[in-house]
Parts: structure tokens; sequence; C-alpha cells
């Protein structure tokens, strides 16, 4: 037909708005934010993923996995996966996996798997276990298995079992001494499972050290739990090792000769299970 034009030349004519409904079945323009992305959502059933998401409020149920997202408030429940999200707030219940997540804030309740991630501040609950995970802060309650974890701050409480090997080392130095034992400050050994002293006489001449170890249960009565080692020479070294575990253990030490004080040099090393 003459003058009839079967294209729309103009795009913006083609523009519209989007209608949902609400309780009283009332037709409802949905409403964007300045970039575009939907409000005043809510979504009922099963969730299968969250991707690139910000979530600043509401409540998402059953959800299999949350992507890529920043989580600054608001409630997920029945979470499967949780995988490079950034969590500053909000509360996450009954989560499977945490894995390369960022934690800063908020809470996770019953979480089965903590993987590779960053937690600087909130809070776990019922955490099944916590692998190669970086903890500087923030609480985990009620944890079954910490593995390969670096924690350098924060707290655990109703843990089951550590098993990285955490290294300690004391260090005691130019150490004179007197003709009767005098002990070094006791060390809490309960939680090592490897640990000694390494005595080395400085001297001087030819003044020899007495050393031994000794245990206590309660840090005021102690046993002496090895054969004192006698006489060792300026310039030697010795390693004296418990043989029964207390909770306390401390290196005793005093001049092999009365009246010929020496200078030693004792570092413990202990190694956790």
């Amino acid at each position: 037909m003459p003058n009839f034009s079967t294209f729309n030349t103009n795009p913006d004519d083609l523009r519209t708005l989007i209608f949902g409904q609400d309780a009283t079945a009332s037709a409802k323009a949905l409403a964007t934010t300045t970039s575009g992305q939907l409000l005043n959502v809510t979504m009922d059933g099963t969730i299968s993923a969250v991707m690139g998401t910000t979530i600043t409020a509401g409540t998402l149920s059953t959800v299999n996995s949350v992507l890529g997202t920043t989580i600054t408030a608001g409630t997920l429940s029945t979470v499967n996966n949780v995988l490079g999200a950034t969590i500053t707030a909000g509360t996450l219940s009954t989560v499977n996996s945490v894995l390369g997540t960022t934690i800063t804030a908020g809470t996770l309740s019953t979480v089965n798997n903590v993987l590779g991630a960053t937690i600087t501040a909130g809070t776990l609950s019922t955490v099944n276990s916590v692998l190669g995970a970086t903890i500087t802060a923030g609480t985990l309650s009620t944890v079954t298995s910490v593995l390969g974890t670096t924690i350098t701050a924060g707290t655990l409480s109703s843990v089951t079992s550590i098993s990285q090997k955490s290294f300690q080392e004391i260090e005691r130095q130019d150490v004179i001494t007197a003709n009767a034992f005098t002990a070094l400050s006791a060390v809490t050994t309960s939680v090592f499972g490897t640990y000694s002293f390494f005595v080395y006489n400085q001297g001087p001449g030819a003044n020899k050290v007495d050393a031994r170890v000794e245990i206590s249960a309660d840090g005021s009565n102690w046993y002496a739990n090895v054969d004192t080692v006698t006489g060792i020479s300026t310039g030697s070294v010795d390693v004296l090792v418990p043989s029964k575990f207390l909770k306390y253990t401390r290196l005793a030490y005093r001049s092999s000769s009365t009246g010929n004080p020496t200078t030693i040099d004792v570092f413990f090393n202990g190694q956790g299970t």
C-alpha cells in the first residue's frame, strides 16, 4: 500500500514496560536500579544459580550455586555451593561448600566444607571441614577438621582435630648457671605431639652444666622426667626429650661443679600432630 511502512524506523517506539501482579492481582510495573537491575523481585521455589549478582536485601531459599556474587545483606538458606563470592554481611544457612570466597562479615551456619577461603571477620558455625583457608579473624565454632589452614587470629571453638603441623620455638640465650637447679619458664606442651630441649654450653673455660626435664600437671608440683644429663662441656650440645607426657614441661639447669658457673643457650622446639 502506498505510504505504508512494514518496518518501525524508530526503535524507541518499541519500548514497553514489564508488569507483574501483586497479591491483590493488581498490575504493577517492575522497577529497576539506575543500572537496569530489577528491584523488589521475590522468587519462591528452587533457584539453580545466582551469578555475578549483588544481593543487598531479601531472602533466597534453596539455592544451588552462588557464583562471583557480592552479598552485603539479606538471607540465603539451603545453599549448595558458594564460589568466589564476597560476603560482607547477611546470613547464609545450611551451606554445603564455601570455595575461594572472601568473608569479611556476616554469618554462615551449618557449613559442610570451607575450601581456600579468606576469612577476615564474621562467624561460621557448625563447620565440618576447613581446608586450605586463611583465617585472620572471625569465629569458627563446632568445627570437625581444620586441614592445611593458616590461622593468624580469630577464634576456633569445639574443634575435633587440627591436622596442620604447627611449629613453635622458644629461645633463651645467655642463661648463667648457679650451684642449685634453676628452672626456666614452663611450656604448655599439651598441644604438641613432639617436643625437645636443645642445650648449648657457651663456657667459659672448662666449666660444665647439668640439665634435666621436669613435667607437671598443675604447673606447681614438678616431677624430674628423665635422668639428669651431667657434665655438658663448653662448646658442646645435648638434646633432652621427655619420656612422659603432662600438660606443662620445663628445663632445669645447674653448674656441674660448685662455684664454677657457665653460660648456656636453650631452645625449645615443638611440633603439633
